[in-house]
């Protein structure tokens, strides 16, 4: 028994050490484990502590690099309220010197830029002398000025006597040139230049829609939207070319008017609906095309804003040149003292609110008075909070950012050399291209053959001639075929370069031309010698068809798309009430 006992207590001692042991090495792995986690964990530490440190020195790099400057910014920080204030003003002045009144114009108001009429203007020589004078009086001012004036060509004409006119708009217009219409805007550039001008107040965007209005008459394109559209873009890409801004006025359309603004305020009964159709086309595509100041007439268009003329609406500047044109540069008032202005409202009160209406430079074409009435109309306004500085602020902006990009500065110019410069005026003017006069010509063909019912290369006609007639003139056809989608026969002439259709009568209802001559013809080319098609199809086919109604039928041209310069396949007269089904074979 005391055997049993003794052994069962072995057993149990024998038990409890090896529990002990057991639990030892729990003990000494788990400070193992312990260790080595202590140990990843001081390297996780301080490879985070590394990023950290890396982390910090991106951080600190990027902190330290300065952000781009904006020198335009800054040199509108560096402005006072009276410089910005001035900044806002294109004013005119009297005299053909820079005489006392006109250098103290310039040193108290420190205007954005002057305006020469022709009564400043007497010869090449002092024109010269003036335009420097006018650099050197502004030379101590922060800012350079606009050097401004209207030269528009034809009747609108400041240049000295000696120099050679430019034509009209008109004149332009009716060549149909877009090239024509740049070469004169850069030759109007050149002699502005040369006399050291840096801002001409055109072309005319307005569209001759009224035939009494007067004040607009020959100075507008013509009366096609097209056509102002084309060439008046072109005209101010040519005056751009040549370095000297270009404003296209009068927005939003001067032309649909019977009152001449300069005298009374016109009435436009259009609503906007016609307005984007008609008036505002060529200012859109201008716009589309980075115009950088667009001049607002003083005409009141009641169906948009029946209280106030359009240089004075933020409806019309704000909401519709803004807002739905687009426009970010420079808006400049028409002229402040003109009759449509000056019979109706106080000057000063028009000022302010073609400010607060989104007007960036106020033009004061006369009266030094005026001047001062607007200056400080403009900064009384600002001071009670009539208008915000934050608007002066972003209307200085703009203004300096036009000047930058033009580098408008002090520099004086040599005198001009007049014969020269008229050599290339002249020279501007006569030089139409032979490819323009060839493509004109072309183009007076297919109008004059489509009003007969014919096409350039065929003595057939619509109605009157046969198929039978055609194959007697010029045998069989090579090709025949009824296409059920055009309800016609279709016979096709290939030395010929044309193609016929006829209907169950017999009688021609279509003839295409694809004379070798077309191919010259761009899509441009027809829209601004027959105007806006009656309708403009493209294609599944990679075709695009305009069309246009002569008489009772339907002139129709097709440009295979694809190239940024669509060419002319081939063109077609048709006449849709003699096209009929269930053909004879």
């Amino acid at each position: 028994m005391k055997k049993l006992i003794l052994k069962m207590l072995f057993i149990l001692i024998a038990l409890l050490l090896m529990n002990g042991c057991s639990n030892n090495n729990t003990t000494n792995n788990n400070n193992d484990n312990h260790k080595e986690m202590n140990t990843s964990q001081t390297k996780h530490t301080k490879t985070e502590d590394t990023k950290t440190e890396d982390t910090k020195t991106e951080d600190t790099k990027k902190t330290t690099l300065l952000p781009k400057k904006d020198p335009i910014q800054e040199q509108l920080n560096k402005m006072t309220l009276n410089e910005k204030i001035g900044q806002m003003i294109i004013a005119g002045f009297d005299g053909i010197t820079v005489n006392s009144n006109t250098q103290n114009l310039i040193n108290k108001y420190k205007p954005g830029g002057l305006i020469l009429y022709q009564t400043n203007v007497k010869g090449a020589a002092q024109l010269v002398n003036l335009t420097n004078a006018i650099k050197t009086a502004n030379s101590k001012n922060k800012v350079p000025l606009f050097i401004s004036v209207d030269q528009e060509g034809g009747r609108v004409h400041r240049m000295p006597t000696s120099i050679k006119n430019t034509p009209s708009a008109r004149i332009i217009g009716n060549k149909k040139d877009e090239k024509y219409a740049y070469n004169i805007g850069k030759v109007i550039a050149y002699e502005l230049q040369a006399f050291g001008f840096n801002t001409d107040f055109a072309p005319v965007l307005d569209i001759q829609s009224n035939p009494n209005n007067t004040v607009i008459g020959d100075r507008s394109f013509g009366s096609n939207s097209s056509i102002v559209s084309k060439l008046g873009v072109s005209m101010m890409n040519g005056i751009s070319s040549g370095k000297i801004i270009p404003v296209i006025k009068h927005f939003p359309g001067h032309g649909d008017t019977s009152v001449d603004s300069h005298l009374e305020l016109p009435l436009v009964q259009n609503d906007l609906t016609r307005l984007k159709k008609v008036e505002l086309v060529p200012f859109n595509n201008a716009i589309k095309d980075h115009a950088d100041m667009v001049m607002v007439a003083h005409i009141l268009v009641k169906k948009i804003d029946p209280n106030y003329p359009a240089s004075m609406s933020k409806t019309i500047i704000t909401d519709l040149l803004r807002k739905q044109s687009g426009f970010r540069g420079v808006v400049i008032s028409d002229d402040m003292t003109m009759g449509a202005i000056a019979k109706h409202y106080k000057l000063k009160d028009a000022a302010v609110r073609a400010i607060n209406a989104g007007s960036d430079i106020i033009l004061v074409g006369h009266g030094m008075d005026n001047v001062d009435t607007v200056y400080n109309s403009i900064y009384s306004a600002v001071t009670n909070h009539t208008i915000s500085e934050d608007t002066i602020n972003k209307s200085v902006y703009r203004i300096l950012t036009l000047k930058h990009k033009y580098n408008i500065n002090n520099h004086k110019v040599s005198p001009v050399n007049v014969s020269n410069l008229n050599t290339q005026i002249t020279k501007t003017i006569s030089n139409t291209t032979t490819t323009n006069i060839t493509n004109s010509k072309l183009l007076l063909n297919i109008a004059t053959k489509a009003k007969q019912g014919s096409i350039i290369n065929a003595d057939f006609h619509l109605k009157s001639t046969t198929i039978d007639e055609v194959r007697k003139s010029w045998g069989k056809e090579d090709k025949r075929e009824y296409i059920a989608a055009a309800k016609g026969t279709y016979c096709t002439y290939s030395k010929k370069h044309v193609v016929v259709a006829y209907n169950k009568g017999q009688q021609l209802f279509e003839i295409r031309s694809y004379d070798p001559s077309l191919k010259n013809l761009t899509i441009n080319d027809i829209k601004h010698y027959f105007g806006s098609p009656k309708t403009d199809i493209k294609t599944s086919n990679k075709e695009e068809i305009i069309s246009y109604t002569v008489g009772s039928n339907t002139l129709k041209f097709v440009f295979p798309t694809g190239t940024k310069t669509m060419y002319l396949d081939h063109y077609s007269i048709y006449n849709a009430s003699l096209a009929h089904n269930n053909m004879a074979s």
